[in-house]
């Protein structure tokens, strides 16, 4: 949704950030696979092979991209941790420190994956009317 923002480094590394985020509670289900496919397809590349890039590098590499970047980044990456309905405890605490670590505040870091699972409610809202 908001993946045209990255720029091709920023995608394949957002890319990177996915496979971590999906991976966080110990299992990868398919929802959070068909989301990471999607986001592949999003941005055009959907041969891209991840490269089991290291948190702290990916940390590091986006410290220079702007905040509107980082914002996009968190709220897909929400998208990806929220693909099953749920957001467990461990993978809360992922996305809060990555937030942090970017220097985004607790308060605006849950008022993103807040907004990303309302969205993915009203979304599948939506749905529901069309296929009845």
């Amino acid at each position: 949704m908001f993946l045209n923002l990255l720029n091709e480094k920023e995608q394949k590394n957002f890319l990177e950030l996915a496979a971590i985020a999906m991976k966080v509670n110990g299992t990868v289900k398919a929802s959070e696979e068909a989301v990471f496919n999607t986001y592949k397809m999003e941005m055009g590349i959907d041969g891209y092979v991840v490269q089991n890039k290291e948190l702290k590098e990916l940390v590091t590499a986006f410290q220079a991209s702007n905040k509107k970047v980082k914002r996009a980044i968190i709220i897909e990456l929400a998208g990806v941790l929220d693909a099953d309905e749920e957001i467990d405890s461990n993978e809360e605490s992922w996305i809060m420190k990555l937030g942090n670590d970017w220097g985004f505040r607790d308060s605006e870091i849950r008022k993103m994956v807040r907004w990303t699972q309302d969205f993915n409610d009203l979304l599948a809202e939506g749905y529901e009317y069309i296929n009845k």
